[in-house]
């Protein structure tokens, strides 16, 4: 009798359930929680490239004509051409100069002399000198010729003394106007170029 009472309120209870009721609205958001721990400082990363201080562009003109005669057994300094420049520490400098010289003499006469580049007075021997002739021709006289000279100088760093300087280079050649002031066919200009490797 018990069993059948048991069976029968199950059963009741069954029939009785109705359908699932719809979700309802989700409740308000909770508050953030608490922040967690620093983490530990990363490793350091590699140095950047070297900056660009202490690099720099020289440029300097000639001031005067030298007239160079047979007598010039010694290296003169062209007029101007005389700078002193700064190299930081790891730098590489790179000298260029250029100007004219003109046989001074009419006819078929020549001038010739040699222009270097000195660095803390040494001329030097790789690259660093160039021989100029200036050579009239018979229709022509008081012919022009211009020198050429650049390279590369790896210094100390500090301060040094950079010159363009001219020597007779024959005995029995006239004489030649080097370099000028205000001729730009034979004004002289001497540069130095700075630069951080």
């Amino acid at each position: 009798m018990r069993t059948l009472l048991s069976i029968g309120t199950l059963l009741l209870a069954v029939a009785c359930s109705g359908p699932a009721g719809l979700d309802g609205e989700p409740g308000p958001e909770g508050p953030p929680g608490e922040t967690g721990q620093t983490g530990q400082t990363g490793a350091t990363g590699p140095a950047g490239p070297a900056g660009t201080t202490g690099q720099n562009l020289y440029e300097i003109y000639g001031t005067g004509q030298l007239t160079v005669t047979s007598a010039f057994t010694s290296y003169v300094l062209i007029p101007g051409l005389q700078q002193v420049i700064n190299v930081p520490d790891n730098a590489a400098v790179h000298i260029s100069t250029n100007g004219g010289i003109q046989c001074t003499a009419a006819g078929t006469a020549y001038a010739a002399v040699d222009i270097a580049i000195f660095v803390d007075g040494i001329a030097s021997n790789q690259s660093g000198v160039r021989r100029v002739v200036a050579a009239n021709s018979a229709a022509v006289g008081q012919m022009i010729a211009n020198w050429s000279i650049a390279r590369s100088y790896n210094l100390a760093p500090g301060s040094h003394t950079v010159e363009v300087k001219v020597i007779s280079a024959d005995p029995n050649a006239a004489a030649a106007n080097v370099s000028s002031a205000t001729a730009p066919q034979l004004q002289g200009v001497l540069t130095a170029l700075v630069l951080k490797k």
